[in-house]
């Protein structure tokens, strides 16, 4: 009984490791989205808060 449980266990960490290595669609645009200098999420279409500028805008 014991060996079934772990067995299961062992399964249960191995799907969630391949659902973790998936590419998610819109995860570029999310990258995209952070200040290249500091790392924060960049709001709207200025500057950041750091003062670093994006180069396509």
């Amino acid at each position: 009984m014991l060996v079934k449980i772990v067995t299961f266990f062992l399964i249960g960490i191995a799907i969630l490791a391949m659902f973790g290595r998936l590419k998610f669609p819109g995860q570029k645009k999310i990258l995209s989205a952070k200040c290249a200098k500091c790392g924060r999420y960049r709001l709207g279409r200025g500057p950041c808060a750091c003062g670093h500028v994006r180069k396509d805008d």
